[in-house]
């Protein structure tokens, strides 16, 4: 387990590398504000995370494995810890959305990302050891439902948060974490590693 979370801790510093020098030239570029360019830095930081979490394919390791699971509910409640965990997951995720982005304070807007980011998850996951199952996608839009929720409860709470119109952003976000992840992240992460005594 230790060793988990020092791969996690070192993977999230290669995405912290990755991503840094992106948002300083899109700072510079097109947003021209701090504050939203480090939110959308943060929301990036989330999205590699949840890449790292999920174990989703790089340009190293793709690999073709249809362990799929189609029945819903199936050991979703025995296995509660996992399903906890999926929730929790995607809360985040909802709890951006509606807080940058004004169209999505319509929770329906955001129900249905949360499932789409999702269901993209889970059918990259066949190129994976990992299982594709359709609790998890479940369980995702849930946490993304609950996300929702808080988001709203703390717009409400510091009226001084003003979601953008332009949703473009929340592509360009995605695609870059995403991006990196697949492409470059893989060659830091193993630059990091090679330096530790493991």
């Amino acid at each position: 387990m230790f060793t988990t979370f020092v791969f996690w801790g070192l993977d999230g510093a290669a995405a912290a590398v990755l991503l840094l020098p992106i948002f300083c030239l899109l700072h510079k570029c097109c947003y021209h504000s701090i504050k939203k360019t480090t939110w959308y830095f943060l929301l990036a930081l989330y999205l590699c995370a949840v890449y790292v979490v999920v174990g989703l394919p790089d340009i190293r390791y793709i690999r073709l494995d249809f362990n799929i699971n189609l029945t819903p509910f199936a050991y979703m409640f025995s296995d509660y810890r996992s399903t906890l965990l999926n929730v929790l997951l995607f809360v985040p995720l909802g709890f951006f959305l509606p807080v940058l982005w004004k169209r999505f304070g319509k929770v329906w807007w955001t129900v249905l990302f949360g499932f789409s980011t999702s269901l993209v998850i889970e059918l990259l996951q066949i190129f994976t050891y990992r299982a594709t199952d359709v609790n998890d996608l479940m369980t995702n839009t849930f946490g993304t439902l609950v996300g929702w929720c808080i988001g709203r409860i703390v717009l409400r709470l510091i009226p001084g948060l003003k979601p953008e119109e332009d949703i473009q952003n929340v592509f360009a976000v995605c695609a870059i974490s995403f991006g990196g992840m697949f492409f470059l992240h893989p060659l830091l992460a193993d630059a990091l590693i090679s330096f530790l005594p493991l």
